[in-house]
């Protein structure tokens, strides 16, 4: 096995920045005639010629590509990184895939479709599969395990399995989510797609077994080529490869080409290649491609072309680089916050270059877009979110603030502003300001109003409002806006002063927990996309109520299997510990009761605050228990926990109704990948 000093060492650039595109001049009139009798004559040798001067250049991924543009991300959170696994399963994947980028996070990836223009037109946020509650490695541990134990806890983890997405029928689908490749709007589908998670390895004609021996397509083994057998190989092969190969075939720390008799070449890889190709770990599809006859792989300081036949350097973007992507003609490598995209049909001159951090110069600057000033912003007429005005009686949705505040009502209500946020750097040109919205007595929350440059309301951000999808989530009543940003496609809210178990029922009492809302801009407004918690230190996420349906449907069932792995092994034991007349036919169980065909998860939420002497306890949306919160297990309850009020087969819940109830209830161990993990069934018994 041979070392590839090209592959170690990134190659010294020629030039500090990327290849520069000149800015197109205006053309004369009669320069322009000139040149319409020769595109005539062109024309007319082209079409005898079978040469078509009018086509698309050409891509050459045998050359460097020269850079085109750098987008900007830098709204993306510090764990997400640029993937490029194929949208498989679909014809119409090679016209539009080179629109849709994906970055891989920890918990979640993130799925957006890049306009003509080189800006988000949608973004949406796909949680990942199969989450286990267990620990989770750091993800360069993950992804190669010859990497160093000592890591700290602020490394990058990978906690499931990123789902695998196709694009068909003007959506994508990733799992059971479609998204519309309109206006990327999100709806559940009935089945999870039929896609290969790893398109690239099925096509390849080898196999690796347990010992890490490879074998070729007529069961020969290779001699000299051996694999980690702790690692998941992956294979691929350019579209031009035969029966006879070229394959390549890595386990993250070998990477090795083959043909049908023998191999080829192998490299060590750079310690940082798994992390970024993603290689070596069977949840990661790798962002490899391999095409005319050129393997294209990323490390931490670089992208490089290989030569498929030989393993020759044939060029390099050197980059920091935490993950890429090559779709179509375009090669796009991130960083943090920036994504630089090159061109394969534009070939720089040089093998190496080094991407420009900054945008192309060549595109002409427009003119800096003014917004209001504070001062101005905290003496306008504005609209003030639909809550807080409804919340603090307002007349009128337009308010005049002078120096910031809004004049009081009858009973000393009153809407000041607390702080004021503008953004250049998001999607167009906004203002966020955070409201105090003050009805009288001890009662006190925030609502973020978004607003353009004109100072015209475009969106609210009120987690406590009726109609919010965060209210469903925790008790946001109180709370408080600490920080806000807008930055690229993307919006975060610190909230504070949000109620969790364990904190005191009256209505000046601090609330001790906070809460990052991530939010995403689609279709002229911020739409939803993620809630972290940080309860009592710990940081948790509110499972999704379809991921703890699969709990109730398999235990009704008697799929004791699923149900264990997302349950505590005492709540696994008692379902069927009869709790009521042994003599009835069936005995009461946990079971039978809380967990009968046809039961329906109809909420969960962050446990807030809980009568002490009586467990009485208030859902979010306004319906009590019949039971004190608990059952068996609830003696464990902790800062951070999940209820989910269940709903019976036959039974309606209407939060409307003063007579409704929730009869039965689940609760669960709060976790940062929102897993399903239950250890208290509860049900009123009579």
């Amino acid at each position: 096995m041979s070392n590839h000093p090209n592959f170690r060492e990134s190659q010294p650039s020629t030039e500090q920045g990327a290849t520069k595109k000149t800015k197109s001049k205006p053309v004369l009139l009669g320069v322009a005639a000139v040149a319409v009798v020769a595109l005539i004559a062109g024309g007319s040798f082209a079409y005898f010629s079978g040469y078509n001067p009018f086509g698309d250049p050409e891509p050459n991924y045998a050359q460097t590509p020269s850079q085109s543009d750098v987008m900007d991300f830098s709204g993306l959170g510090q764990d997400m990184h640029l993937n490029g696994a194929p949208l498989t399963a679909s014809a119409e994947a090679s016209e539009t895939s080179s629109h849709i980028l994906r970055f891989i996070g920890s918990t979640t990836s993130i799925l957006t479709r890049v306009g003509d223009d080189d800006t988000p037109a949608w973004t949406v946020s796909i949680p990942h599969q199969d989450i286990d509650t267990g620990e989770t490695e750091p993800l360069d541990e993950a992804l190669d395990p010859e990497s160093s134990e000592d890591t700290s806890d602020e490394e990058e983890k990978l906690a499931g399995t990123p789902a695998a997405c196709r694009i068909s029928g003007g959506a994508v689908q990733c799992g059971n989510r479609t998204v519309a490749l309109s206006d990327g709007s999100m709806t559940k589908a009935e089945n999870t797609a039929e896609v290969d998670p790893d398109p690239a390895s099925s096509r390849v004609p080898l196999d690796v077994d347990e010992e890490g021996t490879v074998t070729g397509p007529n069961d020969q083994t290779y001699d000299g080529l051996n694999l980690d057998p702790e690692a998941h190989a992956s294979m691929i092969a350019g579209a031009q490869a035969g029966e006879t190969g070229p394959w390549v075939v890595s386990d993250g720390q070998t990477l090795a080409a083959v043909d049908s008799d023998s191999v080829l070449w192998t490299q060590d890889l750079d310690s940082s290649a798994a992390e970024v190709t993603g290689l070596g770990d069977k949840r990661v599809t790798p962002s490899w491609t391999a095409v005319d006859g050129v393997l294209i792989i990323g490390t931490s300081d670089a992208v490089r072309g290989l030569d498929l036949s030989t393993g020759d350097q044939l060029w390099a973007v050197s980059a920091p680089t935490d993950g890429f992507a090559v779709s179509g003609s375009q090669l796009r490598i991130q960083h943090e916050g920036a994504v630089s995209s090159f061109d394969f049909t534009d070939s720089a001159d040089d093998e190496s270059v080094t991407a420009d951090k900054g945008f192309d110069e060549s595109i002409s600057a427009l003119p800096a877009p003014k917004l209001p000033s504070e001062d101005d912003i905290r003496n306008a007429k504005l609209e003030v979110p639909p809550a807080c005005a409804e919340f603090t009686s307002a007349e009128g949705a337009k308010q005049d603030f002078t120096d910031g505040k809004a004049a009081e009502g009858e009973y000393g209500e009153s809407i000041a502003i607390n702080d004021v946020t503008t953004s250049l750097a998001a999607p167009k040109p906004m203002v966020a300001i955070d409201f105090v919205c003050y009805p009288g007595g001890n009662w006190v929350t925030d609502s973020v109003g978004v607003y353009d440059q004109k100072l015209d309301l475009i969106t609210s951000i009120e987690p406590w409002s009726a109609d919010s999808d965060f209210q469903q989530l925790a008790d946001f009543n109180r709370s408080i806006v600490s920080a806000v940003d807008m930055t690229g496609p993307y919006m975060t809210a610190m909230m504070s002063n949000i109620a969790v178990y364990g904190d005191e029922d009256y209505n000046a009492a601090e609330r001790t927990a906070e809460a990052e809302l991530r939010l995403a801009w689609s279709k002229g407004g911020y739409e939803p996309q993620d809630v972290l918690f940080n309860a009592d230190g710990a940081a948790v996420r509110v499972p999704e109520v379809e991921e703890v349906q699969k709990f109730v449907d398999a235990a009704a069932k008697g799929d004791d299997d699923t149900a264990g792995a997302m349950a505590t092994d005492e709540v696994m034991r008692d379902l069927d510990t009869v709790i009521g007349d042994a003599s009835a036919n069936p005995p009461l169980t946990y079971r039978n009761l809380v967990l009968q065909d046809g039961t329906e998860v109809d909420t969960c939420e962050l446990i807030g605050v809980v009568d002490e002497e009586y467990g009485d306890y208030t859902m979010s949306n306004g319906v009590e228990l019949m039971e004190g919160i608990g059952g068996f297990g609830s003696g464990s309850i902790e800062a951070g926990d999940v209820i989910c009020g269940l709903k019976g087969p036959d039974e309606t819940i209407d939060p409307d109704d003063d007579g409704s109830w929730y009869a039965a209830h689940l609760l669960l161990k709060g976790n940062e990948a929102g897993a399903v993990k239950v250890y208290s069934v509860s049900s009123y018994t009579g």
